[in-house]
């Protein structure tokens, strides 16, 4: 980015208005074709997965404002919605969930804007060639993880923002440093504020910081460049969680982790939810979208016995994505290593890569946001190897039909027509029951992975979720540390809702001693539950009424008998 010297006093108006005219038309000369491919992406989709959007607008109602993985998000999403409420009021009514929600989302949305003009600056900065970064840009607009989240009220695309904020401050600033506090304090300030939004980013701090050093050579001025922005970035984030820590009067080790999110504390190392596999796939899905295929490759891994999958069923599904992104990423890997610029930044990509991949090995890696933290370098990365005169046209084959199939898959994938055929499906599971439940009334679903459960979290704006008259509860969660006892759970979960006057509806799913292939239901996902179990349980108890068709809920009867059975377990 090259700075503009300020206009002499005496230059004369049609001078000053030249010279703005021409550095609009350089400007959208540059990003025009960038920034019309993100409005159109997020114009011409909607999100396949809304992440904990509804949490958190939840939790800022509370409000919450203390929360490790999400420190910032809370006092942010809660000040802009204050602000902005009377406005967002008069075009989504009185709801404040929803007007929360939407303020999350513009946030995100702005953010993306950001996120897309730094990944841009950074790849023509890096790989000298302005149709690289035009391509690594358009790629990273339609990777899933970053189109998906760009339009949901997750902090995920917020932190990237920040993150590729201070990451090309340190390139641009790096390359010809002196030591200056004063250029170090908004590259650190911005690399806090990555952390600050979501602290999974922190694994991306060592490579970030460290730019300028392989990018550039290790002289002593880049070194105390890099200091001083380390310095910045610790005492901003020690100043930001010690601050939240106080205000929440938490002076305790214990105290301050039991701050990250929920789900974290009840993940276990049990089959399926860790491991290579998983990581390998997670890391593909994060750029592209392969639908349900994840459940197809668990079964194969697993060797599921009630519905098996063959190495021949994965080809005919999406085996041919992932082999195609992984021959984009060796391509790019072969490329770089071949001149003495590309190696270094391979080994910064490295340096970003082993901490991330760790991190996916030890806790969920098919989660794709799992990945966001590699963004930066790895759209930099392809950038340079795309651009380098070394590159075989092979590679730079593969490159524009990668980026080509992430375009396809993802924008076919997140289609509205999409979206709302599964929200058409979801409906019409439960059109005939929502008028039978009372304000106390649960409906239990086998998993999290049920659409019916799913509904509130996917599509927080159908009428239904708004009106708030669909509560839902997984009976069982596996991978987690309460898998073992959802017997338990169910039985406390049911007999309070008969104590507060509600009735607990069931999905007939769990009557059906084998899962249908569309279920979700990977036999050995968890090996200490199974469907057997399940099925065991529930086809000795005594049913009521039901309501939809074979995919519908069935009533628990308040029963002496069923009373027996559920106290029993308490």
């Amino acid at each position: 980015m090259q700075l503009i010297d300020a206009t002499p006093v005496s230059t004369s108006l049609p001078q000053r208005e030249g010279k703005v005219l021409t550095l609009c038309l350089a400007w959208i000369r540059r990003y025009g074709l960038v920034l019309i491919t993100y409005i159109g992406a997020t114009w011409l989709t909607d999100p396949h997965f809304m992440g904990d959007t509804v949490g958190y607008a939840g939790a800022i109602l509370t409000p919450k404002f203390w929360e490790t993985a999400h420190l910032l998000l809370y006092p942010i999403g809660w000040l802009l919605s204050q602000v902005f409420m009377p406005f967002t009021r008069l075009v989504f009514g009185a709801d404040a969930r929803t007007n929360v929600i939407m303020t999350l989302i513009t946030i995100n949305w702005l953010a993306g804007l950001l996120s897309i003009f730094m990944i841009h600056s950074l790849a023509s900065r890096i790989s000298g060639r302005e149709w690289a970064a035009n391509l690594t840009t358009i790629a990273f607009i339609l990777s899933q993880g970053f189109l998906d989240y760009a339009q949901t009220g997750c902090s995920y695309v917020p932190g990237l923002a920040l993150l590729l904020l201070s990451l090309y401050l340190l390139v641009r600033d790096g390359e010809n440093a002196a030591p200056s506090f004063r250029k170090g304090l908004p590259a650190g300030l911005a690399l806090a504020g990555a952390v600050g939004l979501w602290f999974p980013y922190v694994l991306s701090v060592p490579a970030v910081l460290a730019a300028p050093l392989f990018l550039f050579g290790r002289q002593h001025r880049r070194w105390q460049f890099v200091l001083q922005t380390f310095v910045a970035f610790a005492l901003i984030t020690t100043l930001m969680y010690g601050g939240a820590a106080a205000l929440n009067h938490i002076r305790t080790g214990a105290g301050f982790m039991e701050g990250f999110s929920s789900s974290a504390r009840y993940m276990t190392a049990v089959t399926g939810i860790n491991g290579a596999p998983r990581t390998a796939f997670g890391l593909a899905r994060s750029f592209l979208n392969v639908g349900n295929d994840g459940r197809m490759y668990k079964r194969f891994l697993l060797h599921d016995p009630l519905n098996p999958v063959s190495f021949v069923d994965l080809f005919r599904l999406s085996l041919g994505k992932l082999l195609l992104f992984y021959a984009c990423v060796g391509g790019m890997i072969a490329t770089l290593l071949r001149v003495a610029p590309g190696r270094r930044i391979l080994g910064l990509l490295l340096l970003n890569s082993i901490p991330v991949i760790t991190f996916g090995l030890l806790w969920q890696g098919g989660d794709m946001e799992r990945y966001l933290p590699l963004y930066p370098l790895f759209f930099a990365s392809l950038a340079y190897a795309v651009g380098s005169d070394r590159s075989s046209l092979l590679f730079k084959f593969i490159a524009i039909v990668f980026v080509v199939t992430v375009a396809a898959t993802n924008a076919g994938a997140m289609a509205p027509a999409v979206s709302d055929r599964r929200q058409a499906q979801v409906v019409a599971r439960i059109e005939d029951l929502v008028p039978l439940l009372n304000a106390n009334s649960l409906v239990a679903t086998i998993n999290q992975q049920d659409e019916v459960w799913a509904f509130y979290w996917t599509f927080p704006f159908h009428p239904i979720n708004r009106a708030g008259s669909l509560s839902v509860y997984e009976i069982m969660n596996p991978g987690t540390s309460m898998a073992p006892h959802w017997r338990e759970r169910f039985a406390s979960r049911v007999l309070s809702t008969w104590a507060a006057g509600g009735d607990m509806w069931i999905s007939k799913r769990v009557l059906s001693p084998h899962p249908r292939g569309e279920w979700n239901w990977v036999e050995g996902d968890d090996s200490r539950v199974t469907w057997a179990d399940l099925y065991g349980f529930f086809s000795h108890l005594e049913h009521g009424k039901s309501s939809g068709g074979d995919d519908g809920f069935w009533l628990l009867s308040p029963s002496s008998s069923n009373r027996d059975v559920l106290m029993s377990l308490r």
